[in-house]
């Protein structure tokens, strides 16, 4: 199931980043032109591939929704519903459907991701971003900044679903790029803060 404001916000991202939505615009459905616009982009493969996943959204009550079970079974095997934090299991996903072996022993434990890649000082377009909530961690994949200066980031579990949020760079204990990687662009995105990430 897929949130259409949030393929929205996704839209008005491509647009900015200079890709092109020239028949259908910016029209809340994650077709074959957004998805082409995504492809166009000049960043890592694993960061398209969330992207394509955006607007997924967990099932309230006993049913699951199944791609967050796809996510989940990238990792461990130890977690089977849409309940249970996601976040990790979906960088773990994105990581796996790009090719990459990630090597983290436990991936759907946000916290280590920290073992990923190299560490950086300043994160880029790609930069896997990692930092402490009450309970856990949160793990996403930085896509821009905001006007305000605000880290722009692509992740699962953000409200429930796959979202592009924004956060205080303070907020980050850490910065892994997986490769070099393109400066971020300052977007003008409505996009929300990430009110829950469990």
């Amino acid at each position: 199931m897929r949130n259409n404001i949030r393929v929205l916000e996704l839209q008005n991202y491509l647009l900015q980043m200079g890709a092109k939505l020239d028949k259908y615009g910016a029209d809340g459905d994650l077709g074959n032109e957004t998805k082409a616009a995504i492809d166009s982009l000049s960043a890592p493969e694993y960061l398209k591939v969330a992207l394509k996943e955006i607007g997924i959204k967990e099932i309230i009550g006993k049913k699951h929704e199944k791609r967050v079970l796809e996510y989940q079974a990238t990792t461990s095997g130890k977690y089977t519903d849409d309940e249970t934090p996601w976040c990790g299991a979906f960088v773990s996903w994105v990581m796996k459907q790009s090719g990459i072996k990630h090597g983290i022993k436990i991936p759907e434990r946000a916290k280590e991701w920290v073992n990923f890649g190299y560490a950086v000082d300043k994160p880029s377009i790609g930069t896997i971003a990692i930092k402490s909530r009450v309970g856990g961690g949160h793990v996403c994949i930085v896509v821009g900044k905001s006007k305000n200066g605000k880290l722009l980031c692509v992740g699962g579990n953000q409200n429930n679903e796959v979202s592009i949020a924004e956060y205080d760079a303070g907020v980050f204990e850490s910065f892994r790029n997986y490769s070099k990687a393109n400066e971020l662009h300052a977007i003008n995105l409505k996009s929300t803060s990430a009110v829950t990430e469990a």
